[in-house]
């Protein structure tokens, strides 16, 4: 048990930590913006009205626009064209440092490079804004506003098809570059400096993203806090329980040994040499701890960040060591020191001609319960083991609360599984009925959208990264605009199906809570590549496991004054893989795959907790059956004089382990259930997802803990089997 808190609780710990120092190092190194002031003509007079402000330290100017690449599939590139290089730096991993007067040079995402099989001194080609430039690859390199970076039709990083690049300003085709970007840095809090960019900027700049804000960084602090959620909670309840199973050991040893130290104490041995003794027991606390010390964060780094490491792009990555968590070790140990003084602090002070003599049954007089009239009436196993569990609180309630631990562990776990296959099944069954997604070309013209839309009987959709802002927030989302098809379905939190009428506006729950508004609200928003703040109403909240923001028709979107651009072509039919004016093709299946890829390390997680949870589930039962026939031994050689067979016994040892796991079962759910809330809720702003456990795996829980139980009441039942009833009833020889 010291091994697997531990063990736990160090590695994932060490995981959530080491993500977390190396992302910060890394935004140092790199002097990643505090904010991007979006705007139209970033000139001289607006970068020195914002480094003017009080709280500003320092601006940098960008022109950053999407370009295509010239491969086959269309590629989206987004260029950066610098002024500068000291904010936002991009890392450079292979190739030349940043020569801000190269005029031939591009700095390449890596990513995107190793995907199309680019290397340094390649010549690559951009089309964008009815221009074309081609340039000599200088470096690859990876960007700290691209660690997480996912284009609005994938569910996970798509890097041969989206990517960045840097330019020096001297390689834009032409002489006058007109800037759209200010990155910049600030002291104090973003909002207060989103409020005082309004005032002195007006309607001079388009919107203010704060890094806080930012999808990347949002993506990557989510991940953090989830593995920070998991490492806080759950070594708690494992090191609470080594707590109690050392308590139960102690007793146990004590109870079993108590003649052997009434000898010692009769031959001299002193009280504090018997205490050094028992208490030396520790020292297996220390060992299991330190070993899960040192095991935890290589096993757990070894299982969690591979797949990480496929979604979030960073240049370097320093596992934090474990030891410095030796501070658990440390408590462990002092903790079971306490317990186990506890535990022999009362025996020694005993006199030895009383220790040296098994103690005596605990006295009991008749409760409240027993002189009610429907008592008599009950069975003989009902009363024994009322009295019993009466007799012997202590166990019983240490019983009831390691059937709560372990109810707890095996309820988050399964509701873990069960919540990732509800989001996989309402997603893929419940809102999207088509097999194919066929992602539009932004250079495709209508004609070749209507001919793709007849040959497949497909129905066109737009979807588009967006920017809400209520009065108390502002994100990032996604906006669907719906063309009439029935392959998409719009749902509630409960996955029912409702109609969005053709002059409404829905948003997802989890944006609504995010943004705290709510039907009737308005908020405003605007489509990342256009400049543009309209306002709307809210007129329905819908749900959505994996995508947050707004749901619309295109009469809705044109009453808003934007313009409605089809971006995808949804269809049930087998497609080619090839057609006129069709980046890519993405299938079911290789949507299904991507989500399972995105949420890899999180399953690892799952299957890991759900072997604890059922390992803890079989130590704390045994620890908990052997104290259990230990302290019943004499009861049960008195029982086996009376004539009680082997199987009647056996039955009344697993009438109280049903009573005991009934009784920490139902406490056990609902505890269960609310870590597995509070987990979901600190999941990423992207998810959504209820706590919920199916019957299937409620059963399932009471089984493995049944199970447990009954394998070891049999096991104890060849115990009685063969006890020897002369031993067991010498109380006063």
């Amino acid at each position: 048990m010291a091994f697997l808190a531990v063990f736990i609780f160090s590695g994932v710990s060490s995981e959530a930590i080491s993500l977390e120092e190396n992302i910060n190092d890394y935004y140092q190194d790199t002097h990643l913006a505090d904010g991007w002031i979006f705007a139209t003509n970033v000139d001289d007079d607006f970068e020195d009205t914002v480094y003017e402000l009080d709280p500003t330290a320092d601006t940098e100017r960008q022109l950053v626009l999407s370009s295509i690449a010239d491969f086959n599939t269309n590629p989206e590139i987004k260029l950066h064209f610098l002024e500068e290089n000291k904010m936002s730096k991009f890392y450079v991993m292979e190739g030349e440092e940043f020569d801000l007067d190269d005029e031939d040079g591009v700095w390449l995402d890596k990513s995107f490079a190793d995907n199309k099989s680019l290397e340094v001194g390649d010549k690559i080609t951009f089309k964008f804004n009815d221009m074309e430039i081609k340039k000599e690859i200088k470096g690859l390199v990876y960007s700290p506003e691209y660690v997480y970076s996912v284009p609005y039709y994938a569910v996970k990083p798509e890097h041969g098809n989206y990517g960045f690049a840097y330019l020096s300003y001297k390689a834009f085709p032409s002489d006058y570059v007109q800037y759209n970007v200010l990155n910049v840095k600030f002291d104090g809090d973003a909002q207060e400096y989103g409020d005082l960019l309004k005032e002195n900027l007006g309607d001079d700049y388009n919107s203010f993203l704060a890094r806080e804000d930012h999808s990347s960084v949002t993506a990557y602090d989510n991940m953090v806090a989830q593995l920070k959620m998991i490492a806080t909670a759950l070594p708690i309840v494992f090191i609470f329980i080594s707590m109690l199973m050392l308590v139960t050991s102690m007793k146990r040893i004590i109870t079993h040994q108590r003649t052997q130290i009434g000898i010692l104490k009769a031959n001299g041995f002193k009280n504090r040499a018997i205490m050094i003794h028992y208490i030396s027991y520790t020292l297996l606390v220390l060992i299991g701890s330190a070993l899960g010390l040192i095991l935890g964060p290589i096993i757990i780094h070894k299982i969690a960040y591979p797949p990480l490491a496929k979604l979030f792009v960073m240049p370097y990555f320093t596992p934090v060591g474990g030891m410095r968590f030796f501070y658990v070790v440390i408590l462990m140990f002092i903790m079971s020191v306490i317990v186990s003084y506890f535990s022999i602090r009362n025996i020694v002070n005993e006199d030895p001609s009383t220790i040296i003599r098994p103690k005596a049954p605990k006295a009991t007089t008749s409760s409240f319960v027993e002189k009610l009239g429907f008592w008599k009436h009950m069975s003989f196993n009902f009363r024994w083991n009322y009295r019993d569990a009466k007799r012997h609180n202590f166990r019983a309630i240490t019983t009831i609360v390691g059937v709560l631990a372990c109810t707890v562990l095996l309820i988050y776990a399964f509701g873990l599984y069960d919540g990732m296959s509800d989001s996989e099944h309402w997603e893929f069954d419940k809102i999207n009925h088509f097999e194919n997604k066929l992602v539009v070309d932004v250079d495709a013209n209508a004609s070749q959208i209507d001919d793709v839309v007849d040959m497949v009987d497909g129905d066109k959709i737009m979807e588009s990264g967006i920017e809400i802002e209520s009065d108390t927030s502002k994100k990032t989302a996604s906006l669907l605009v719906l063309n009439g098809t029935d392959l998409i379905t719009p749902t509630d939190i409960h996955q029912n199906k409702i109609k969005i009428k053709d002059d409404e506006v829905a948003i997802t729950q989890k944006m609504a809570d995010l943004l705290g508004v709510g039907v009737g609200d308005t908020v405003k928003f605007h489509l990342m590549d256009s400049d543009k703040w309209v306002d709307v109403k809210i007129d329905k909240i819908y749900g959505h496991p994996s995508t947050q923001g707004f749901i619309m028709s295109p009469k809705k979107l044109k009453d808003l004054g934007l313009n409605y651009t089809t971006t995808s072509i949804i269809t049930k039919k087998d497609v080619r893989r090839e057609y006129d004016g069709i980046k890519s093709v993405i299938t079911r299946e290789e949507m299904v795959e991507g989500l399972h890829e995105l949420n890899k390390s999180l399953w690892m997680m799952i299957y890991s907790l759900m072997f604890f949870a059922v390992v803890l589930a079989i130590i704390v039962l045994y620890n908990l059956g052997l104290l259990s026939f230990l302290e019943m031994e004499r009861d049960i050689g008195t029982l086996k004089v009376l004539g009680f067979k082997t199987r009647a016994l056996t039955k009344l040892l697993l009438t109280q382990s049903l009573a005991f796991i009934i009784m920490g079962g139902l406490i056990g759910i609902p505890l269960g259930y609310k870590v597995l809330d509070m987990v979901w809720k600190s999941s990423s702003e992207k998810s959504f997802i209820l706590p919920s456990i199916s019957w299937m795996n409620l059963c399932c829980t009471f089984l493995i803990i049944l199970a447990v139980s009954i394998i070891i009441n049999l096991y104890f039942s060849r115990k009685i089997k063969h006890l020897d009833m002369v031993d067991a009833l010498k109380i006063l020889e």
